[in-house]
């Protein structure tokens, strides 16, 4: 079915296959398909792969690699869901991935892709601590 004539049906099967994780991992031939339909003519099938594959926790080079092509579609929604998954798999990469998605409006303000930066950026600092607390005359704090 990935490779029905009808995009409606490839797209179909790209969404479906979300379903299909187990514990966030994709059994190797759902990875595969996955990729053939990233490189689909039809942009909404692209989508729908691309938010799957984001879903697992894939980290294979092919799948990593898929990732990085994406950043060069001319759709922001694929740049943005490339960049999500990069920061949700902790890749240094993922910065950079954010940068060139572009500017994306106020839309996407509370888009919970845009978080995934958030959290990979929070992950990445050493932690600070925290000031010890000052003990008042009474020794109360």
């Amino acid at each position: 079915m990935v490779r029905d004539p009808d995009p409606e049906v490839r797209a179909a099967v790209a969404q479906v296959f979300a379903r299909f994780t187990l514990d966030n991992q994709l059994a190797p031939v759902i990875r595969d398909a996955l990729l053939l339909l990233l490189r689909d003519g039809a942009l909404r099938v692209r989508r729908h792969a691309a938010e799957s594959l984001a879903l697992s926790d894939d980290r294979t080079t092919p799948t990593l690699d898929a990732f990085l092509t994406l950043l060069d579609e001319e759709d922001k929604g694929l740049r943005l869901e490339a960049a999500f998954a990069l920061a949700c798999r902790d890749d240094p990469r993922a910065e950079q991935a954010y940068e060139r998605i572009g500017p994306l409006g106020a839309f996407s303000e509370h888009d919970h892709r845009l978080f995934a930066l958030w959290r990979c950026r929070t992950h990445r600092q050493p932690p600070v601590a925290c000031p010890p607390r000052l003990i008042n005359s009474a020794g109360v704090s």
